[in-house]
């Protein structure tokens, strides 16, 4: 079953996965440290080194996008996940060789 085609945009898809991440990692501050600021959880979470192990959960969600638009056959948009999780990958391996 197709959907709309004006949803099918590589756009829509980019946009949606470096969006998720990003909403991922400031859940991760909220549950993590109630009486921290984002700055400071960022600051703390690069101290211990685990800077790259919290980029790469925070990319787990972009499955979800990823099977969202791949069953409702807008595969352009799919291909946006893809390309901004791969963009997302480098930032974790930048961040994994840098610390």
């Amino acid at each position: 079953m197709t959907y709309n085609p004006k949803y099918d945009k590589l756009l829509l898809g980019l946009i949606s996965g470096v969006i998720l991440p990003i909403v991922t990692l400031l859940l991760f501050c909220l549950f993590n440290s109630k009486s921290v600021d984002f700055v400071h959880y960022l600051k703390f979470v690069a101290r211990m080194s685990l800077m790259s192990n919290v980029l790469s959960l925070c990319a787990i969600p972009n499955l979800i996008a990823f099977y969202f638009f791949i069953n409702k056959e807008l595969y352009k948009s799919t291909r946006g996940v893809i390309f901004a999780t791969i963009i997302w990958g480098i930032l974790v391996l930048i961040t994994r060789t840098a610390s």
